[in-house]
């Protein structure tokens, strides 16, 4: 096939157009922040009460990050189950649940243990992160529900943290998650469901160097 100087000219300024979109869209990057609120098992509730224990969700505005209390209000010890506690996310894809941050960095005992005790009316506070390790400055220390303790500073996310599309985080405006407790009550594991709804996806272009 054979090409005449008329039938280059369109091929060539179709080549410009697309490296001028490229570098256009090169140029922009988008950070997404969700805001999200429970929704069940109560509407607009911070958590759940019984006889037993009493369990707070506070969510952050980030990538499904939830600060997690839990109250033991019975008398024997309670375990948080680290491998029946998981996440679904906005499309029904299970994830690991994993404690992370520093705070848990001071208590050596359960570094290499699947469950977290608490003793009766004691009170277990953590930062519950979705999946691998999440960063929180200077460093991350997470483990994970296998028992592993690791060190990031990559963060694993619910919903997608940044992008060239600004669309791709505002379709999660609206949708909803899970977030699914597994607590060992003498010989019983009962599991306390939670959902939560995207209320708004907070856009932020950034200028890309």
């Amino acid at each position: 096939m054979t090409f005449t100087q008329h039938s280059r000219k369109p091929v060539w300024v179709a080549v410009c157009m697309l490296l001028l979109l490229g570098l256009s869209a090169c140029g922009r990057a988008y950070r997404f922040r969700y805001s999200y609120e429970m929704v069940a098992p109560q509407p607009a509730g911070q958590g759940v009460e019984d006889a037993r224990v009493r369990i707070s969700l506070t969510p952050y505005s980030n990538e499904g990050v939830l600060r997690l209390t839990v109250l033991n209000k019975s008398t024997q010890r309670l375990v948080i189950l680290w491998e029946h506690t998981h996440y679904i996310n906005p499309f029904g894809r299970r994830q690991d649940a994993s404690e992370t941050g520093t705070s848990w960095f001071f208590r050596p005992s359960e570094w290499f243990s699947s469950g977290t005790p608490i003793t009766p009316g004691g009170i277990f506070r953590a930062k519950v992160q979705p999946g691998q390790p999440q960063t929180y400055n200077p460093f991350t220390v997470s483990r994970q529900a296998s028992g592993d303790v690791s060190l990031s500073s990559t963060p694993r996310t619910l919903f997608p943290s940044g992008g060239t599309n600004p669309e791709v985080g505002k379709a999660y405006e609206g949708l909803e998650f899970r977030f699914i407790l597994a607590l060992r009550i003498g010989r019983e594991i009962v599991r306390y469901p939670f959902t939560f709804r995207i209320t708004a996806v907070h856009i932020q272009q950034q200028r890309r160097s």
